[in-house]
């Protein structure tokens, strides 16, 4: 083991303010309303990327692949994120619609971990996913085509500065929307005494509820 790692192999979700976590002891039936509670919570205290969600895909082969996207949307169903239909994930999700997905939060010490199905939305919301987007990002994003071979920089950096004019751009038809439709999600809180608070809700299928429990550390 390493110097770094055995200096901080004991330090697990450390953060300067212990979780809050009641519902731990009286889980709500539904773990949406919760959730959103979380995020919320997480950018008032000061979480610097409450939205950074590591995503993880597998492609037709069953190689995995992770990534750190923006949520862009929370909804009653799941999260809403936007990639380009040349990316990766798009790849992998044309073929295997099925995710995994992290919020980590060290400042909280907190961690959301989800599972469920990747779903791409129709044109009216990359439409306005792509409005929400700040206007100094449209450029680079129209002008790349994301996750392809790139053979000159400087080429793809001119391409983007031409298109730069200040103005807003139209969204590139390759920039889509995809919705992680949330089959199950773990709340986890970090505890002191290393009993971490663990409440994991599933549901199969969606139309027939939530059910939840508690998981050992």
């Amino acid at each position: 083991m390493s110097d770094l790692a055995e200096q901080h192999r004991s330090e697990s979700m450390t953060a300067a303010r212990p979780a809050d976590f009641p519902e731990y002891h009286s889980p709500p039936p539904d773990p949406m309303p919760l959730l959103h509670k979380w995020i919320e919570e997480a950018a008032e205290l000061g979480v610097r990327e409450p939205l950074a969600l590591a995503l993880a895909t597998v492609d037709a082969t069953g190689q995995p692949s992770s990534r750190t996207v923006v949520v862009g949307a929370v909804t009653n169903v799941g999260l809403v994120i936007a990639t380009h239909s040349t990316s990766r994930k798009a790849h992998d999700l044309r073929s295997n619609e099925r995710a995994s997905g992290l919020l980590y939060w060290r400042e909280t010490s907190q961690q959301l971990q989800f599972e469920g199905r990747m779903i791409a939305l129709d044109e009216a919301s990359s439409d306005r996913l792509w409005e929400k987007r700040p206007v100094f990002t449209h450029a680079m994003t129209v002008a790349s085509e994301q996750s392809a071979t790139l053979a000159d920089p400087a080429e793809l950096r001119s391409r983007a500065a031409q298109l730069a004019t200040g103005a807003p751009l139209p969204r590139p038809a390759r920039y889509t929307a995809y919705e992680f439709v949330i089959s199950a999600i773990e709340f986890w809180a970090n505890g002191t005494d290393r009993l971490h608070e663990r409440l994991r809700y599933t549901r199969t299928p969606a139309s027939a509820g939530w059910s939840w429990n508690r998981l050992q550390p």
